[in-house]
């Protein structure tokens, strides 16, 4: 019989409880096949992509898209930043997630 894969205690500094740590060894192990890896991924995707369609999701965007508006004219004109330039900030932040995201992907 061969020996089953434990779980670390401690992921990213959250600690494991020990009953997780010996049956997610299971699922660990089966992870590791990439094509078990990939259908996971997809179903995730699909997930975000369902949850992201609903009705409560883009509400939250729009509540989140005018707030964004508002702070950044806070901050612009407590600051002395143009909203141009915080847009072309945040516009190269997203771009830059965006190219690492896709860097680690392949």
């Amino acid at each position: 019989m061969t020996k089953t894969t434990k779980l670390p205690k401690h992921i990213a500094g959250v600690k494991i409880p020990k009953k997780l740590r010996k049956r997610g060894g299971k699922a660990y192990a089966l992870l590791q096949n990439p094509l078990v890896a990939d259908l996971v991924a997809a179903g995730l995707i699909a997930a975000a992509d369902a949850m992201a369609k609903s009705k409560s999701a883009k509400k939250a965007g729009k509540a989140a898209k005018h707030a964004a508006k508002d702070a950044g004219e806070a901050t612009s004109s407590a600051g002395g930043i143009s909203a141009i330039g915080l847009g072309t900030i945040l516009g190269f932040a997203a771009r830059e997630a965006a190219r690492a995201i896709k860097s680690n992907a392949r």
